[in-house]
């Protein structure tokens, strides 16, 4: 049933039409909010954006997924659309259901789109708002948020042993996990400053099982070194730097105490 449907029947209805002024707000128009809408709107079930952190780049991909049902059944569906305008895209681009696009399958009422984040976006969250209508005329809406961000960070850092002598033999295992806004993959280096312990000022930590890393391609970040003979006793704190290709850093200390 449309909505002029429902109007014109609602209307046809004498105690109905005691109670019209009830139902109408000639500020806005016809009041849905007044009716029992269950068998006759459609319904967004889930919205997901994934990443839910992405740089404003121009070229990391998100993925917008939105789930929708309807009383009428899918076919009912008229179209999904997004406002995309707080991440510097169209202000009324349609999602699709066809196994296309970044879509997983045809059909299924899971509504995808792919865009990505203009250079132009300011960092923090940004509301993305999305609409559903079906071919009755009804109109569902929601919405669902993306954190952009340019940094990357440093979650946690390790040393293993904590404590070790400056004998320029004994091996140190230092450790920075990272996470990055979008992809992982567009960390550009991540390095250390082992100056205090007698070493290169930027030496670069690997995360591609080599250098005592354990797993390649897992955010954490690792380095084997030693602490030179001439390193005085103490706590050290050794500056981690993370650096993504759009030149965001982030940092860390990882503390460790020479004998």
């Amino acid at each position: 049933m449309t909505r002029a449907q429902v109007i014109e029947r609602l209307s046809a209805s004498d105690f109905i039409k005691q109670k019209i002024g009830s139902l109408l707000n000639w500020g806005v128009g016809y009041d849905i909010t007044k009716i029992n809408r269950t068998n006759l709107a459609p319904t967004i079930k889930d919205i997901s954006v994934a990443p839910i952190k992405a740089p404003p780049d121009d070229r990391t991909v998100i993925s917008l997924i939105v789930k929708v049902d309807d009383p009428g059944g899918l076919a009912d569906i008229r179209g999904v659309r997004a406002d995309l305008s707080s991440i510097g895209r169209l202000p009324n681009t349609m999602l699709v259901d066809d196994g296309l696009w970044g879509d997983e399958n045809p059909n299924d009422g899971v509504y995808t789109l792919q865009t990505s984040v203009s250079r132009k976006i300011s960092e923090g969250s940004k509301d993305i708002p999305v609409a559903v209508s079906n071919k009755k005329g009804w109109v569902a809406i929601g919405k669902t948020n993306v954190d952009i961000q340019i940094n990357p960070t440093i979650t946690m850092t390790s040393a293993t042993p904590r404590r070790i002598k400056a004998d320029g033999i004994s091996k140190i295992k230092l450790l920075a996990k990272v996470q990055n806004p979008g992809r992982l993959e567009d960390i550009r280096s991540v390095t250390v400053d082992l100056t205090p312990i007698g070493s290169e000022r930027e030496t670069a930590m690997y995360d591609d099982a080599t250098h005592g890393d354990d797993t390649a391609k897992d955010g954490i970040f690792t380095l084997e070194t030693v602490v030179k003979p001439s390193t005085p006793p103490g706590e050290k704190k050794l500056k981690a730097t993370a650096v993504n290709l759009i030149l965001g850093k982030g940092y860390g200390d990882i503390v460790i105490t020479v004998e």
